[in-house]
């Protein structure tokens, strides 16, 4: 029995018209795939930054013209050169060749892996490289390197460095002459503020506090007397012992140091220091009585710095008493009136580091 399998007129028109349909869609998508690449293009070759793609194995697929501008490459070169002729002319351009290729590899290595990071080119320019990999599907098929130049920037980041220091320097000088000004009313006390600094300062070295602080607690400390400014010079030179009235009045001086120093913006809070440098972790401080953590640690540093000096050194009451008895003073009172932690350092620097303070015709170290 015959069966008749040839295609109706009918059936060949709708197959036409089909044809018709996938013809007029993949036209579509041609377009918008054209119109894609195209914005795609546009977007690749109007940025500032240095842009090359490559496939897992380092073959350059796509790059922009911006990146041939930083590697210095003609069109012709480049439409010739392969990525292990770019390799080797970036090697040429950038500072430490070895190192450049060694993490080049890495990242090839972990193709999944996120980079940004700086190349600096022996010319002088430094650039932001981000590498990041190109996914399809969920699955990396290789990576995107794009290179900014930063080069002012960093330009401007170091003059403003350098101006810091500057400032800062000139902060120090200003500090120390204020710290002057109290000696020079006190000359029973005279370098007293700077040796409390530096061994506050190394205190706070030991125990590993971040640099702003110790450069906050170390200039704290070179001025930390600055209100005595305000006490009468005969109480401050009193040989004998102090009335209750006069150690009332010696016992303004932070709060006088807070005010003359409230008012300037110092990068630290040294007001803060100066204003609790007597506070005690028990209470038993003053002028606040505060206690604890209450008391920030530049000033808790400094209290220990204070009253191993001020035992250590000459006194117009009394002839300096050596560090040993500073030692047992505080040792007595760690974790009670001093805070432990700074005790411990201090303890450390002058019993295994040999620490001395600097005075003008002698030194004084453990005993």
């Amino acid at each position: 029995m015959d069966v008749n399998v040839k295609p109706t007129y009918e059936d060949l028109e709708k197959r036409i018209k089909q044809l018709e349909k996938e013809a007029a869609a993949a036209k579509i998508a041609r377009h918008q795939s054209a119109r894609t690449s195209s914005i795609l293009h546009a977007t690749l070759e109007s940025t500032a930054d240095g842009i090359i793609v490559v496939d897992l194995k380092g073959r350059v697929l796509s790059f922009n013209r911006r990146f041939q501008e930083i590697c210095d490459i003609s069109d012709e070169a480049m439409k010739s050169i392969d990525d292990n002729q770019i390799l080797a002319h970036f090697m040429e351009l950038v500072q430490g060749p070895d190192g450049f290729i060694e993490k080049v590899q890495k990242i090839y290595d972990n193709p999944d892996e996120e980079v940004y990071d700086y190349v600096e080119f022996e010319d002088g320019r430094i650039f932001e490289r981000v590498s990041l990999p190109q996914r399809l599907g969920g699955r990396t098929v290789g990576r995107v390197w794009n290179f900014r130049d930063i080069t002012e920037f960093k330009r401007s980041e170091k003059e403003l460095q350098e101006t810091l220091k500057i400032l800062r320097r000139a902060l120090g000088g200003t500090i120390q002459a204020i710290a002057l000004t109290v000696e020079k009313k006190d000359p029973y006390t005279a370098g007293h503020q700077q040796r409390v600094s530096d061994l506050a300062r190394a205190i706070a070295t030991e125990l590993r506090l971040p640099k702003q602080t110790i450069d906050g607690i170390r200039l704290a400390g070179s001025i930390h007397d600055i209100g005595k400014n305000c006490v009468p010079a005969d109480i401050l030179s009193k040989p004998g012992k102090l009335t209750e009235h006069e150690f009332g009045i010696i016992k303004t001086h932070p709060e006088v140091g807070f005010e003359i120093l409230r008012g300037i913006r110092f990068p630290w809070p040294i007001a803060k220091a100066v204003l609790q440098h007597h506070e005690r972790m028990d209470g038993s401080g003053y002028p606040a009585g505060l206690k604890g953590d209450s008391i920030i640690i530049d000033a808790r540093v400094i209290a220990v710095a204070d009253v191993v000096e001020a035992i250590s050194s000459h006194r117009p009451y009394r002839p300096a008493l050596g560090t040993s008895v500073a030692v047992h003073e505080i040792t007595k009172g760690r974790g009670v009136i001093y805070d432990a932690d700074a005790v411990d350092a201090c303890m450390k620097l002058l019993n295994e580091k040999q620490f001395r303070f600097r005075f003008s015709n002698w030194n004084y170290g453990p005993g």
